[in-house]
């Protein structure tokens, strides 16, 4: 892309402005230097309001192949499972702006910091806002005490958390809020490992670094959860057990005898009390690791079973394929059984809400930007951009009846956490 049309009184047409444009965009926002955004090319012509389907990897189990004698077959074959998630087009941005024929006239560099400057930076932090909310979808929760991580000890916590959820090492990344930020800072080693000399961009001036395996930016646009008031009511977090097997992929979890442990304990102790979306379920594995899932819709807790809907789907894989119970190998593993330990967790009376910051791999999310049509009716000139995952839209129109020029700068976006295995939320109660 070029970087520069700096020629005196040159005629702004809507082509250049929309590559200028995309040029202060892509130098402003933080999402999709963090989100994958490869599924962008494939839903040209999609509009507001469309569902796409994300495919995810197949699950499959892991067996010990044996020929021994007498063996009826020595590889059991499994059909193949392979999931998808939607993704939903939901916000169509605009950022329009009058100006005048002197203004057009303008070379672009006088432009860009009057006029198309402010509207980029106000688009990608709306832009910022919508796609960094989907973090509150990610698997993992650090929790520890709620506060920011101001240690190298509760850094440590967070990148063991993503071992444990077997996260790529390569390319982690990590958000962190203003406060967070502050909180890093108190770190002596951290300060040490990202001394470095001045940014040269807004993205730039968002990077912290690089520390203990992760790319660290900041955002000021991160999402806050407040805790259903079964927990809000709570000093501790609710216990229950899972009524029946479950499935690897499985997105609905039935939870049975969910109550306070401690000072109540009878199972009616919270009925009618809701579970938010956004709370955390941590399950207990057949496999012996207790992992994390979010709450995806709000949940009322009966004296009997409550399903809770969540994400990611059940994963990991036991020893043997086979589920003994069932007389066979069924396609699916059973990677958590009846009876297993389920707890509500991630708040109480003194932890009401908090900011959700993240540490994660870019594949955790996919960024859709919908490339747009040129309008059809008259009297407008448009071009659409399309660069490195993104694309924007600007159009010129003239106003004849108040006599003035309007320039539309538009984008149609998506995101979802389409694997939130790749992720572990990061919260602070301090914003």
């Amino acid at each position: 892309m070029a970087t520069s049309f700096g020629v005196q009184n040159t005629f702004l047409t809507p082509d250049v402005i929309a590559r200028e444009a995309l040029l202060i965009l892509e130098n402003n926002i933080v999402a999709p230097q963090v989100m994958s955004s490869s599924a962008t090319a494939e839903y040209t012509g999609a509009k507001v309001g469309d569902t796409i389907r994300i495919r995810r990897p197949a699950f499959f189990g892991v067996d010990t192949f044996s020929d021994s004698a007498g063996s009826a077959t020595s590889v059991k074959i499994q059909d193949a499972v392979e999931t998808s998630v939607n993704l939903q087009i939901e916000k169509h941005f605009d950022v329009s702006f009058e100006v005048s024929s002197k203004e057009l006239a303008f070379a672009v560099d006088d432009f860009n910091e009057r006029l198309l400057r402010p509207a980029m930076s106000a688009l990608s932090q709306k832009i910022d806002e919508y796609a960094l909310s989907k973090m509150v979808d990610l698997g993992g929760l650090a929790e520890a005490d709620f506060a920011a991580p101001n240690s190298l000890a509760d850094m440590a916590a967070i990148v063991e958390k993503m071992n444990n959820q077997k996260i790529p090492m390569t390319n982690r990344k990590m958000i962190v809020s203003p406060a967070m930020q502050s909180a890093l800072f108190s770190i002596e080693e951290f300060v040490r490992a990202n001394f470095r000399g001045a940014a040269t961009s807004p993205v730039e001036e968002a990077s912290l670094g690089r520390f203990m395996g992760m790319d660290l930016l900041m955002s000021q646009t991160l999402p806050i959860h407040t805790v259903g008031n079964a927990l809000a009511k709570s000093n501790i977090d609710l216990v229950g057990a899972a009524n029946a097997n479950l499935s690897e992929g499985a997105t609905t979890v039935a939870v049975k005898q969910l109550a306070q442990t401690g000072s109540i304990v009878t199972s009616g102790a919270n009925q009618n009390d809701q579970i938010a979306a956004g709370d955390t379920l941590r399950i207990t594995y057949d496999d012996g690791v207790i992992r994390d899932h979010a709450v995806t819709s709000a949940a009322t807790i009966t004296t009997g079973v409550v399903n809770v809907q969540i994400t990611p789907g059940l994963y990991g894989i036991v020893a043997d394929a086979v589920d003994a119970s069932s007389g066979g190998y069924t396609g699916i593993n059973k990677v958590v059984s009846a009876d297993n330990v389920i707890s509500v967790i991630g708040g109480s009376s003194s932890v009401l809400s908090y900011t959700v910051g993240a540490a994660f791999h870019p594949s955790a999310f996919q960024m859709v930007f919908v490339p747009q049509p040129n309008p059809m009716g008259p009297g407008t000139s448009s071009s659409t951009v399309n660069y490195n995952g993104m694309s924007l839209r600007v159009m010129q129109t003239y106003d004849h009846l108040r006599k003035r020029d309007l320039i539309s700068v538009d984008c149609l976006v998506g995101a979802a956490a389409v694997d939130g295995r790749l992720g572990v939320r990061v919260p602070s109660t301090g914003g």
